[in-house]
């Protein structure tokens, strides 16, 4: 590129003449954003043996009616069932995802069931000796996907003697 006399580049480098000063300053916004996100999941994420040992006798229900059905809801060695679902309807335990929130301990956990196209996504949060929260229950055909909101309830029945 020629530079007539007396002219000056538009684009400004860093002090090694190597890398444009815009590039410096995306990196160092971008480096400081992963710590930050970093630190925050350090701080919320914890681990599985939170719960792990832990079984909640619990009642559930469709949304907004009375919660009627007996359940026992188990965590151990890193998966989640609920026994109930297991026994009517085939959804097997799985991994779950656990942080702890404000007072609580927040659990997730996706359960597909093996007998149909259909996943449960759970949602609750443990509170001392007592878990709450809620599931949506997705069954999925060609024609039609089905959706229905739960609510549960339970109380802690055993823990691990860990």
């Amino acid at each position: 590129m020629n530079l007539s006399p007396g002219s000056t580049r538009s684009t400004s480098t860093h002090s090694l003449g190597l890398i444009p000063d815009h590039a410096i300053s995306w990196l160092v916004l971008l480096a400081a954003f992963a710590i930050s996100n970093l630190s925050l999941a350090d701080e919320q994420t914890i681990s599985h043996q939170a719960l792990d040992g832990m079984s909640f006798q619990s009642k559930l229900g469709p949304m907004g009616r009375p919660a009627d059905t007996d359940d026992l809801l188990v965590f151990k060695d890193g998966y989640f069932v609920s026994e109930e679902c297991a026994r009517r309807c085939g959804y097997a335990k799985v991994e779950y995802w656990v942080r702890a929130h404000d007072d609580g301990i927040q659990m997730r956990a996706e359960v597909p069931c093996s007998k149909s196209d259909a996943v449960m996504y759970w949602r609750g949060t443990v509170r001392g000796d007592e878990i709450e929260g809620s599931f949506t229950w997705v069954n999925k055909r060609w024609y039609w996907t089905f959706e229905k909101e739960f609510s549960f309830k339970g109380r802690l029945v055993e823990t691990n003697s860990q």
